[in-house]
């Protein structure tokens, strides 16, 4: 059988598959970016320059930064989009310790998901795995120790809003967290099925606009 060849990562800056223009900020650690498949315009991306499984195995000194960089993502959310409840979330699939998706063959690399939007995973995820609350990003290496897991920070459909941790509570069920597809169910539960594969709808309009209303924002403070 021919052998399956391991992909580059996407958002290890040194493969430079992200142009030059879809790094919306750079850190010291992390980097904000807009990548292809927008599910809607405003989709953007908070992540570690180099290979990190999860965001649960960052490094405790980076927290700081990375809650910057979410208050910013927020700051422009109200300010271009009028949105003020805004849809955070993370597929911790590395937090196991596994390095490669087994499917795709892409490696993992924490990165945290902003939406502009409203999107209650908490009822879809709640029905497959256990929910557990966190206060902190940084807990998640204390609440979902050695297992994949999906940090969801959103309004649940009461309107309540809620940081939670979704763990499988078997074997079977740590297999399936590891492999799931977060994208597709989200783009279900917006009523756009269409943009949940970005080879099917890469978004590069809404991509090319929302690098624009970034950038105009960023001059703004500059």
């Amino acid at each position: 059988m021919p052998k399956t060849i391991q992909k580059q990562c996407v958002y290890c800056l040194s493969n430079k598959v992200l142009n030059d223009n879809q790094i919306l900020l750079h850190g010291q650690h992390l980097y904000l970016c807009a990548p292809r498949g927008q599910l809607v315009e405003g989709y953007l991306v908070i992540s570690p320059f180099s290979c990190i499984g999860s965001l649960s195995a960052l490094p405790a000194d980076w927290f700081p930064e990375l809650y910057l960089i979410i208050k910013v993502v927020s700051v422009f959310y109200q300010e271009t989009y009028g949105v003020t409840n805004m849809t955070l979330y993370e597929q911790g699939r590395g937090g196991g310790g596994a390095r490669i998706d087994a499917a795709g063959r892409f490696p993992f690399h924490a990165h945290l998901c902003c939406l502009p939007l409203i999107v209650d995973l908490h009822s879809f995820l709640s029905q497959h795995y256990t929910r557990k609350p966190i206060a902190r990003l940084e807990d998640l290496s204390i609440i979902a120790p050695g297992c994949p897991y999906v940090y969801i920070e959103s309004q649940d459909k009461t309107g309540v809003h809620k940081s939670c941790v979704y763990v499988p509570a078997t074997e079977i069920k740590s297999v399936e967290l590891e492999r799931i597809r977060l994208k597709p169910i989200i783009a279900s539960l917006i009523d756009l099925p269409m943009r949940g594969n970005w080879r099917t709808y890469p978004g590069d309009n809404e991509l090319k606009h929302l690098i624009k209303c970034f950038d105009l924002f960023k001059r703004r403070f500059q």
